[in-house]
């Protein structure tokens, strides 16, 4: 169909309003059928600011569907494995970054409870889950992922190639790491931004709690 050239005065305002509910101006020129020329000069006659590119690219992420789904309605059991699995990501997950949740430890049992976090408490898309083993020279990469990969439910194919470090000298109580460390990863800015809010809350509400008849204050520790 033709684009026509220009927008009459009543959709104007319709694109108008489409733009600021989030639409950007090519999606609001697909919708009238008219080239973005004709959606800049409505927002320029009717002194509508246009949107940066960021703040374009902030609007289509905060539209993405999540590719979790949080329960919020949570057994004692499951508050606990929620809160026990926070604490752990606070102590020894990978916050630097702002794209990918990433756990790493070398017991078992620990690894078990954050993968159990993912799987019952944020209830991610298991197709979307990675394992990484990190191991020395020595030790046997397959066997490795084989038993992470059993233990922790993480299909063989959704492990990256692993990390072989420079094999070292063992310490006083024998090799280090007989199992590996494992990473179990998850690709999401959204569900890193909401672990981290946790934590954050976690944090609030300890360090706020009286130690000994006095206040914790963080900030002069």
């Amino acid at each position: 169909m033709p684009f026509v050239a220009a927008l009459s005065d009543k959709d104007q305002l319709r694109a108008i309003h489409l733009y600021k509910t989030g639409k950007s101006a090519r999606q609001v020129a697909e919708a009238f059928e008219v080239k973005k020329d004709a959606v800049y000069y409505a927002l320029r006659k009717h002194d509508i600011a246009r949107r940066s590119a960021s703040e374009n690219s902030r609007i289509r992420f905060d539209a993405k569907p999540l590719s979790y789904r949080i329960k919020n309605r949570q057994t004692p059991k499951e508050e606990r494995l929620k809160l026990a699995a926070v604490m752990l990501y606070w102590a020894e997950g990978y916050k630097a970054g702002t794209h990918t949740v990433d756990f790493a430890n070398s017991d078992p049992e620990i690894a078990l409870i954050f993968r159990r976090f993912l799987s019952e408490i944020c209830r991610v898309d298991e197709t979307r889950v990675r394992g990484h083993i990190y191991c020395y020279e020595g030790q046997d990469p397959a066997m490795l992922t084989t038993y992470w990969s059993k233990l922790l439910q993480i299909p063989k194919e959704q492990f990256i190639k692993p990390y072989i470090k420079k094999a070292a000298a063992p310490g006083p109580r024998g090799p280090r790491m007989t199992n590996g460390l494992v990473h179990i990863c998850y690709s999401d800015k959204k569900l890193l931004a909401q672990i981290l809010a946790w934590i954050g809350e976690y944090r609030q509400d300890l360090t706020n709690k009286r130690v000994g008849g006095g206040v914790v204050n963080r900030n002069r520790l």
